[in-house]
């Protein structure tokens, strides 16, 4: 859980002078949907100069969290290992990152909305790959 917060801390790469630019007319839309008996708690607009990044975090009853970055850059999954691949229902495969309960993938398509990334808490890595099929991603 520390990582995945570590992650949401700085995951910007950005400056404060840059997070407080004026809204832009490029808004990303978000990549993942709810999977079943996931409910949204938060969605976060991320402002840049040029474009708004979406980031929503979803809960179950579990207490599992799944957050979904759309044109939020940063470095997902940073010291974390690589523990297998997944492909992409957008087609490409992605690495799975991650160990115990914290796990990631996150890729980037290019473009001002490119950067993607999803981050599984309190998952197993087989519960996190399930439940990114059942979001429609992999």
């Amino acid at each position: 859980m520390l990582v995945a917060l570590s992650v949401l801390a700085g995951c910007t790469g950005r400056t404060a002078e840059q997070q407080t630019a004026l809204p832009s007319s490029t808004k990303c839309h978000p990549l993942a949907v709810a999977p079943s008996g996931f409910k949204v708690m938060e969605t976060v607009e991320e402002r840049y100069p040029d474009h708004i990044g979406i980031r929503i975090t979803f809960r179950d009853d579990h207490g599992r969290l799944l957050h979904s970055f759309t044109g939020v850059p940063g470095e997902y999954g940073e010291g974390l290992p690589v523990a297998g691949s997944a492909h992409l229902v957008s087609g490409g495969d992605v690495s799975l990152i991650g160990k115990d309960q914290t796990w990631v993938i996150a890729w980037d398509t290019g473009g001002l909305c490119g950067a993607h990334a999803l981050i599984g808490n309190g998952f197993t890595r087989e519960g996190f790959i399930r439940a990114l099929e059942a979001s429609g991603v992999i």
